[in-house]
């Protein structure tokens, strides 16, 4: 049986453990990603046991699964050094919302970037969706020739399912199905994200948008400094965990950050970095619609900063969903291969500098 045909080979069991009704706390589903338990753990172990060296990235066909090891430690730190040069000397801004607002229109097929899962407890397949859109914008603005593409996010995590739109599913579940599948785009399929489209005549071409998977298996303060890290690197992370975001506030910096407080099964990602008077921040997005207004610096009221201390308390609890998974995205590619997009990305107006 091959890869996708093991997706699809669903027991009643399995099934049924992913189809609970979805619960709702101020009009939100919140119990959309599904805890670790034996059937996750083994998908996660089946991952990790194909998972090759980070230095063979640029060799594979297929985006593989990837190994966290020294190789991708150099290679991250390189990353974080040449991010912290375009953004110190204001060369360019790689915030994914400022590159997709100044991206020319033959580098997008649209100019979605976040949005809300509305009705369905498909957050898993958002948060994944949405690393990959973020990831690869921040990608575009450094140079790569790719093109940017939104995906409807509902396909991939339904096949996860067995086809099935009711109930969540886990982090290692969906990385299996972004890594395996790949994804759909909008201009393919559609942006209704809360019925199925006819997808099967676009299976192959979902596989022009796979995700490389790299797992950071850590917990607390070393899962925080971790996903800061990748963030600095201008790379995205999936996320499943159960300390609820229940709205934001201004710091004495100015920044919109998180409100940390109650519970949830949710899924998010984070995507962006920046420093502010000496504290390291890096963005976090959700997929429950624009709920946490813009501030004057203009990003999506979809998301909210947080500060070191705030990431800390947000993953206390990722663990008890699996590890979360970095970002390498796969998507087609423009025959332009100048290095950096034809205009400077500007910094938003009103944007605290370091």
């Amino acid at each position: 049986m091959n890869r996708l045909g093991k997706l699809r080979n669903w027991t009643a069991t399995q099934r049924a453990r992913r189809e609970i009704e979805p619960t709702f706390v101020d009009g939100q589903i919140t119990n959309g990603c599904i805890p670790m338990d034996d059937f996750a753990e083994a998908i996660y172990e089946e991952l990790e046991n194909a998972a090759v060296e980070f230095s063979t990235l640029w060799e594979s066909g297929d985006m593989p699964v990837l190994k966290y090891d020294a190789s991708f430690n150099e290679w991250r730190q390189k990353q974080i050094e040449e991010c912290n040069t375009l953004r110190n000397e204001r060369i360019t801004c790689l915030l994914p919302w400022q590159v997709l607002r100044n991206l020319p229109g033959d580098r997008k097929k649209s100019d979605r970037l976040y949005f809300s899962q509305n009705s369905l407890p498909s957050c898993m397949g958002h948060s994944d969706a949405f690393a990959h859109h973020s990831t690869t914008l921040q990608l575009i603005a450094r140079g790569a020739s790719l093109i940017y593409a939104p995906f409807n996010p509902i396909v991939t995590w339904s096949i996860t399912k067995g086809g099935s739109i009711r109930g969540g599913q886990s982090v290692s579940e969906m990385a299996r199905g972004a890594n395996v599948v790949g994804h759909f785009p909008e201009y393919v399929v559609g942006t209704d994200n809360q019925r199925v489209p006819n997808y099967k005549p676009h299976l192959e071409y979902a596989k022009k948008y796979q995700t490389g998977l790299l797992f950071l298996n850590f917990k607390g303060k070393e899962l925080a400094d971790e996903i800061i890290k990748c963030c600095a690197a201008g790379l995205g992370v999936a996320i499943g965990n159960g300390t609820a975001v229940s709205g934001c506030t201004i710091d004495s910096n100015g920044v919109k950050v998180a409100t940390l407080r109650g519970s949830w099964a949710h899924a998010t990602h984070f995507t962006g970095y920046r420093v502010v008077r000496g504290t390291e921040y890096i963005g976090w997005v959700n997929s429950h619609g624009p709920r946490y207004k813009s501030s004057d610096e203009g990003e999506p009221a979809d998301m909210c900063w947080m500060n070191r201390a705030i990431v800390e308390q947000f993953v206390a609890t990722a663990s008890g969903y699996g590890p979360p998974y970095v970002v390498f995205p796969e998507s087609i590619a423009t025959l332009d291969t100048a290095l950096y997009v034809k205009q400077k990305i500007p910094f938003p107006n009103n944007w605290r500098f370091s």
